[in-house]
């Protein structure tokens, strides 16, 4: 588990209209890229893409964000994947098109990758609070993995940021199927799929948001120009649920991720670095102009 010095988890929030910078400047805070992936010759970037509607702004992560990461890791000279996996309501290899990844792949000299398919492992979940295995690609147990979520409320556990982004990852494709128990699978999933990096899209959040498609989106999006990071998954989601003005205490999975030790969830043992954005713990931060 990443932490500073002084025992606080360190995430930074950065508020930019210049999204390439935003991102930059959001890393940077919280002790760049390199560190996180340094021990590792691979690279998976996890963005919520079957998680949204394409072209619902807010509901999916953005491509101007995937590529400012993207630019950023080839002067590191790694393997790059941008992963994502078959959804209950959308099929990654459809997104991927739809959305055009695959060009910006090739752009950054990235491979993509569908996470359902492929060579995968069976995972023994460690302190199982209900999954006592976990099937998922092999090539995520052999990587670093750099979760690229987005900003939004979730129907049924609140919010959803970095830990829901890794249940989004499994090999299985029927994700619908393991709705029951939602949060404690949530918890499960990120104890063996760790990301080494959160990074979390919030250019337009869904603070308030509907069913389209089966698919939670915006209504409307609210546009909030912030980019969110940290290596802690636990204190990241702390963080962003408190600026959709939620309280961290009633989304079930960070409470009990925290009493795992899955990572910090005690606001006070996290230290918040920002960018042209006021945050207090608890308080709706706001601009300051």
């Amino acid at each position: 588990m990443n932490r500073a010095d002084n025992g606080k988890a360190h995430i930074s929030i950065v508020k930019s209209s210049d999204t390439r910078s935003a991102v930059k400047r959001a890393l940077d805070l919280v002790g760049g890229l390199e560190k996180a992936v340094a021990h590792h010759s691979s690279i998976v970037v996890k963005p919520n893409f079957c998680g949204g509607v394409p072209g619902e702004r807010g509901s999916h992560t953005s491509m101007p964000v995937l590529e400012a990461l993207l630019e950023l890791l080839v002067p590191l000279k790694k393997k790059v994947y941008i992963g994502e996996a078959d959804g209950s309501f959308n099929r990654a290899d459809q997104v991927f098109s739809t959305l055009g990844v695959h060009g910006v792949a090739k752009r950054y000299g990235a491979q993509v990758i569908n996470l359902s398919t492929g060579p995968s492992v069976e995972l023994t979940v460690p302190q199982s609070l209900s999954l006592k295995t976990l099937r998922v690609s092999r090539l995520l147990t052999e990587s670093a993995i750099i979760s690229v979520a987005v900003l939004k409320t979730h129907p049924w556990t609140g919010v959803t940021f970095t830990m829901k982004n890794m249940f989004g990852a499994i090999y299985e494709p029927e994700k619908a199927l393991l709705h029951a128990g939602l949060d404690k699978n949530i918890v499960d999933i990120t104890k063996v799929l760790r990301p080494a990096l959160s990074l979390v899209d919030g250019i337009y959040a869904v603070k308030h948001g509907g069913f389209k498609y089966g698919v939670w989106v915006g209504y409307p999006p609210d546009k909030m120009d912030l980019v969110v990071a940290g290596h802690d998954p636990v204190a990241t989601d702390v963080v962003c649920t408190t600026l959709l003005e939620k309280d961290p205490r009633h989304a079930d999975f960070i409470e009990m991720a925290g009493a795992q030790d899955v990572g910090v969830n005690n606001p006070q043992q996290i230290k918040v670095a920002t960018e042209n954005y006021s945050y207090q713990p608890g308080v709706e931060p706001h601009s300051r102009g």
